[in-house]
């Protein structure tokens, strides 16, 4: 099914908001439940490699945070302090790569903007091995954080050239590599967990830049722009005023702002494994090395919800998805406050502590993925050709943002034996916003749906 791009109008976007423009979504096969759905040809696995190593590369600061923290944090300055001010830095690194790194991909090409980033991922853990402080391991985790930003759109234009002419193919193709982001994660986790307990942090910081360097072969090697090219950047003229126009049609759009609200809360929960370690830590007792391989449970918590949650979602009727979230929502609120409680002084469970802390951190993230994935996405794909702008920004938006919070929740930390307590109600109190933001969203979105005979509207740019 051919999707068509937006009309552009010079109506204003603050005209009646069920005011689009019409046009059909394609449902995604690939989480229905088809048999063929899944296709593992040559292209969908080297893609899968490919970004496994992206997203096992990313994956190191999070883990070796904790010990770091332990080891380098001035005194005076708590663990969990030192971690969240380093998370600061990572974060807003992913939020400068998706403001900026959507033009280069369209400048360079897909394959040759993917090969320096995976060069820049070598590069950061390398500096990564040899920070001391809070702004040299920020710095370094910064220039990961950007690098690695860059992956998820190039290589969706990878597969949207390869497949243009079969959606099925092509949905088939981005379910695998959603999949690849968080089977990343959850494999490469529990294994730099383990390297960690053996030869150190920094030991493990410097031969992790092997993964990313395979990475760049693999990319390198075996990726084209489009199929007999390797390297065809995607012709679009960059000039000032093509740029304004981009920048005028996403961030004009009321819809935007409310989706992307709402994601500096699912954000903060996303981005909670860069803290969780240090707070299993200090309010459970459990040493070092176990509380950083216990971060692996934020990716598989959000693994858990895209496969379950996700694939329930779409099966929802439209005119129920706005309940859907707010039951979603409702939960995972309820698991941050219980984190928040977890943590008080006078909460003494003993060894079955980190238990209950474990399980609230899973559903808690399980039930933040269809908000952070699904329904960004589902906006991004009514903007036409501005669908990987708005998709970027959406998330840059949140990123940059959550870097902003965590660093001021780093001095929460700090208030006495009830700092985490205040720290994850904090959270749940901007996720509560959330739901409040992409509730409202929602009730237009998916009721104008309904309304046009189950084809989601273009918005008018």
């Amino acid at each position: 099914m051919r999707r068509q791009s937006p009309n552009e109008s010079s109506d204003s976007i603050n005209e009646d908001e069920s005011s689009l423009k019409s046009s059909s979504l394609t449902t995604p096969s690939a989480l229905t439940g088809g048999k063929d759905a899944i296709y593992l040809n040559k292209l969908n696995v080297t893609v899968f490699f490919a970004y496994v190593c992206s997203s096992a590369s990313v994956a190191v600061p999070i883990v070796l945070i904790n010990t770091i923290a332990s080891e380098l944090a001035p005194e005076g300055t708590s663990p969990g302090s030192f971690s969240a001010s380093v998370a600061a830095y990572a974060t807003f690194g992913t939020s400068l790569g998706k403001a900026f790194n959507g033009f280069i991909c369209d400048s360079l090409g897909a394959r040759r903007t993917m090969c320096l980033a995976f060069l820049g991922n070598t590069i950061g853990l390398i500096l990564y091995s040899r920070g001391n402080s809070t702004v040299s391991l920020g710095l370094a985790g910064m220039l990961i954080e950007y690098n690695n930003s860059v992956h998820w759109p190039c290589m969706t234009i990878v597969l949207s050239s390869h497949y243009a002419a079969d959606v099925m193919r092509l949905e088939a193709g981005i379910f695998v590599l959603s999949l690849s982001s968080r089977f990343g994660a959850v494999l490469s986790m529990p294994l730099w967990n383990w390297l960690k307990s053996i030869y150190g942090w920094e030991h493990v910081a410097l031969y992790s830049a092997l993964v990313p360097a395979v990475g760049f072969l693999v990319v390198a090697l075996l990726v084209e722009d489009v199929p007999g090219r390797k390297n065809v950047p995607q012709g679009k003229a960059l000039s000032v005023r093509s740029v304004l126009e981009s920048l005028k049609a996403v961030l004009g759009n009321k819809l935007f702002w409310l989706v992307g609200g709402a994601q500096v809360g699912n954000g903060l929960v996303r981005t909670a494994e860069r803290v969780v370690g240090s707070y299993y830590s200090e309010t459970a007792g459990v040493d070092d090395d176990m509380a950083g391989g216990l971060t692996t449970v934020v990716s598989i918590g959000f693994l858990f919800g895209i496969l379950v949650f996700g694939k329930f979602f779409i099966k929802v009727p439209d005119r129920n998805k706005t309940y859907f979230i707010s039951v979603l929502y409702i939960f995972c609120i309820l698991s941050l406050l219980s984190l928040g409680f977890l943590s008080m002084p006078f909460i003494s469970l003993g060894s079955t502590k980190i238990y209950f802390e474990t399980s609230f951190t899973f559903t808690a993230t399980s039930l933040a993925a269809v908000q952070y994935y699904q329904v960004p996405t589902m906006l991004a794909s009514t903007f036409g050709e501005n669908r990987g702008l708005c998709s970027s920004y959406i998330d840059g938006l949140a990123y940059g943002s959550t870097a902003v919070i965590w660093q001021a929740l780093s001095f929460v930390v700090e208030l006495g034996d009830y700092g985490w307590a205040y720290l994850w109600g904090v959270v749940a109190a901007l996720v509560t916003v959330a739901w409040i933001m992409q509730s409202r969203f929602s009730n237009i979105f998916f009721a104008d749906k309904e309304d046009h005979g189950g084809a989601y509207e273009r918005v008018k740019v």
